[in-house]
């Protein structure tokens, strides 16, 4: 009879060379290809990978991304037609099969507009 211990495999940490972890850093960086898929590629877990990039991040030895780039935004041209002011009406929007029907009602009529919509909805 053989005991567990001699019978089970002992497995070792692998190691992997400085220049191998910075070139499958670099090729997840370049955006071609997932990180899953280059872990894959190189038979590395990706779990693992994405500790190298952290690390490599952390180290400075990566250039730095900005989570946000501000972007311009172009003015308004003048040329457009401004909106017909609705300052003081009441919007209602119903869409039908034959397109949206725009109902405006003067706010000072409230009471009527809510009349109606109790008529229509009833």
């Amino acid at each position: 009879m053989t005991s567990p211990s001699t019978e089970r495999e002992i497995r070792r940490r692998r190691r992997y060379a400085p220049s191998f972890k910075a070139k499958i850093v670099a090729a997840c960086l370049q955006g071609d290809a997932s990180i899953a898929q280059i872990a894959l590629q190189h038979g590395v877990n990706t779990n693992l990978v994405q500790t190298w990039i952290r690390k490599a991040k952390r180290q400075s030895q990566l250039p730095a991304v900005p989570d946000f780039v501000p972007l311009p935004v172009p003015p308004e041209p003048a040329d457009l037609p401004t909106p017909p002011s609705t300052a003081g009406e009441i919007c209602i929007e119903l869409p039908s099969t034959r397109g949206t029907i725009t109902v405006r009602w003067p706010v000072a009529e409230a009471g009527h507009c809510a009349q109606w919509l109790k008529g229509l909805l009833g």
